[in-house]
Parts: C-alpha cells; structure tokens; sequence
C-alpha cells in the first residue's frame, strides 16, 4: 500500500463513487436499450455490480493502515467528548497539567545540580581524585574546591598509574583593571593538561599544554572562556595575541575555549584559565605553590582504558602514605602531622563534575521530587476514580457495543461519559 494513497483516501473514495455511480448509469442505459423499463434496468445494472457502499469500503480498507486509522479515529472522538464535557476535561487537564508541570520542573533542577554529565570528551571515564573521607586538616584554604596543596598534587601527578590523563584546578578571582575601581573576572588556576585531560576543543587560537606550565614561568599565556569572549572583547579573532591584565600584570591570550565549556564546576563558570606556575607571579609573597599546609588545588583526571575506578583507588591507597609523608608540613605540630599522615588518596566518578550547589541541594531537590511524584500519582488516582464513576453510567452503551462488535480494547480506547463515534 502507497502512503500517498492512505493520507488522500477521501479523495480516492470519492473518486471510486463517482466512477461507480458513472457505471451504474452505463449499464442502465445498455439495459434501457434492450428493451427493459428503467426501474428494472437499473435494478439489474445494481445486481450486476453488487453493493457500491461495500466496494468503495472494501477499496477505503484497503488503502487503510488499521493502527493508525483506528487511532486517528479515537483521537477525533476524544476532542469531541471533551468539547462535550468541558467541566469534566477541565478538571482533567488542570490535574494532570499541575502535576506533570511540577514533576518537570524539579526534575530539570535536579538534572541540572545532579545527572546532566560534563560537556566534554566521554565524561563517564572522568574520576575526582581526593582524599577519602576528609572530615578536617590544618591549614590554609582558599577556592571553593580546596581539596589538596600543590605539593600533594605533585607527588599525586607523579605516582599515579591509573589514569591517561591528570590535571589539577583551582578557582580565584582577578581584577582586569588597569586601575580605579576593580572589574573581577572569575578565573581558574589549572595545570598544563587541564584542557586536554578534558578533550575540551579551542574556539580559536590554541589551548594550554603541558609545556605552559612549568615552574618559573613569568607572564605565560592565558585561555579565556568563548562567553567572556563574546561578552567583553565581542567574539573578535584578532584576540588572540592581545594581553589580558590579571591583577595588573599582563598575559596573552593564547586561545578561546570552545562553545559551552564551563569549566568541571556544575552551577558557575569561568573567565579565564591561568596556569598554575603563574601563581607566584600574581600572589607574589603570598604565593601557596610551595606550601604543604595550602589548600586551594582539585585534581581530576581520566581513566585509563581497561582500568576501574576501585583499580585506581587501590594504587592511591597503596602510594598514599609515601606521598603524605613527603609532603607533610613541618609548620603542622605532632598531632597535626598524625592525623595528616592517616589520609588515604582515593578515586571517585566526576562525569557530571563537582558542586557546592549539589552539596546543598542534591537532598532536598530528590525529596521535593518525591513529593511532587506523590501528588501527580494522588491526581491520576482522582482522575482515574473521576472516570471510573462515569464509566458506571454507561454499562448500557457498553452492553450496546459489545453485542454489535466492538472490541474490549476499543472500549478502554473510549473516553468516559459520551456515546460512540458512530
């Protein structure tokens, strides 16, 4: 069967009527000329052709998908009974719009905080490294993520096996005005490998690598986001090359992040990606890169191929004490250093990356999603009884439609408190 022919029937059945009805009067007039009375010659040309209802039925059937005309024909009948009973179809709708509005409204919230992954390369096969079940440690702490100090970072960069790709992050804040009132931007301290541990791609120019960032840099270049490109310089190319003042000193941009990167921190995004080795030059006396009680780093990485995330975390546990016991400051007092020194490194899934807004948040969004499914179920339940109620009206029809034919499915099919499309 043709999909033309089915979406044109109407007029393929008025086609055949009118080509049936062109041939009744034919064979009418033939048996005119034999000699018959016209009553009886068209009686005959009728028993000649057989019920003209049936054919053009016969040929609407089969050009007919029965799915979706049954289907198209329900949906027809449905408008219809809800343009009878508009109080009935209003609380209806209003019911079910109510709750499906509030279920979907929560839950693009908790996808946001919670289940939506990074807009990256394979987000799956990224992995938090930190230290497990931190409950406190001594020290400075800056950033929003002060999860580890630099020299933790490094001996972790150094030793770990488990993963193709590592990089640490952190997150500041630089003024880029030459002078008078601040104008802050928010910026991320990151390691050479942070974009390519990521598989982020470059609007334009290139991105940060391994060898950006190496310790003594003074003014090494800068990655800027494509929304503070678009935003402060006007998406402009020639950009790239220009110098970016961070906290009065200057840095070229190397290169534009691609669209819709922003950064491994679910609910804020950066301006600028510095690298670390540029601390100094920025913090000056207060720089922390050589500090073992300075918190301000995160790490995140890539699993390698063939590797699991309990793997990864059996070999930082196994290399976490000789990491821990080089890197313990000796500011720390003794027991300081022997709670320090308890810590166990471990590895844990970041596809959808990090957030304080899902610390805060995670719970009660997943309650308030639970509350709101409740009510959508208590409103279907009323909906439901509401029908069943109409339903008990109609027992003779339904009696009536079961004698002549009708299937039980086409009965459910039909909507409450109505007679059928007959």
């Amino acid at each position: 069967m043709s999909w033309t022919r089915f979406f044109r029937r109407r007029r393929w059945d008025e086609e055949r009527a009118r080509e049936l009805q062109s041939y009744l009067e034919m064979e009418t007039d033939e048996n005119v000329a034999r000699g018959l009375p016209p009553d009886e010659a068209r009686q005959a040309a009728r028993r000649k052709l057989g019920e003209p209802l049936r054919i053009r039925e016969e040929i609407y059937l089969m050009n007919t998908v029965g799915v979706l005309d049954a289907l198209g024909q329900d949906l027809r009948y449905g408008a219809r009974v809800l343009r009878l009973n508009p109080g009935f179809a209003a609380v209806a709708v209003l019911s079910l719009a109510l709750g499906v509005g509030a279920n979907s409204a929560i839950f693009q919230l908790l996808d946001a905080v919670r289940i939506r992954t990074l807009p990256v390369k394979d987000p799956s096969e990224l992995v938090e490294v930190r230290i497990a079940d931190r409950k406190s440690a001594t020290g400075r702490f800056t950033g929003r993520f002060p999860q580890l100090t630099n020299p933790l970072w490094e001996g972790i960069r150094d030793k770990a096996e488990g993963f193709s790709g590592l990089t640490a992050w952190g997150t500041s804040r630089f003024d880029l005005s030459d002078g008078g009132e601040a104008r802050y931007a928010e910026g991320l301290w990151v390691s050479g490998a942070f974009f390519e541990t990521l598989g982020v791609r470059p609007a334009a120019g290139r991105l940060l690598t391994p060898e950006d960032d190496v310790r003594g840099c003074a003014s090494p270049g800068v990655v800027i986001s494509h929304a503070f490109w678009q935003r402060e310089l006007g998406g402009d190319p020639s950009a790239v090359g220009r110098d970016l003042r961070l906290d009065g000193h200057p840095f070229p941009i190397l290169g534009v992040a691609g669209a819709g990167f922003f950064g491994v921190e679910v609910g804020r995004s950066f301006d600028v990606a510095v690298p670390l080795c540029a601390e100094p030059t920025i913090d000056g006396a207060n720089a922390a890169l050589d500090k073992s009680d300075w918190w301000f780093l995160a790490a995140i990485g890539r699993i390698k191929p063939g590797w699991t995330v309990a793997r990864a975390t059996a070999q930082l546990a196994q290399i976490s004490p000789g990491i821990l016991q080089a890197t313990v400051s000796p500011r720390y007092s003794v027991g300081d250093a022997k709670h320090y020194l308890a810590f166990s490194l471990a590895a844990f899934p970041a596809g959808t990356g990090v957030s304080s807004l899902r610390r805060n948040y995670e719970k009660p969004l997943w309650i308030l999603l639970a509350m709101t499914a409740l009510v959508l179920l208590i409103a279907c339940a009323n909906l439901a009884n509401l029908m069943l109620a109409r339903a008990s009206a109609r027992e003779r029809e339904i009696a009536v439609r079961l004698a002549i034919g009708a299937s039980r499915g086409r009965i459910v099919r039909s909507p409450a408190g109505s007679a059928p499309p007959w």
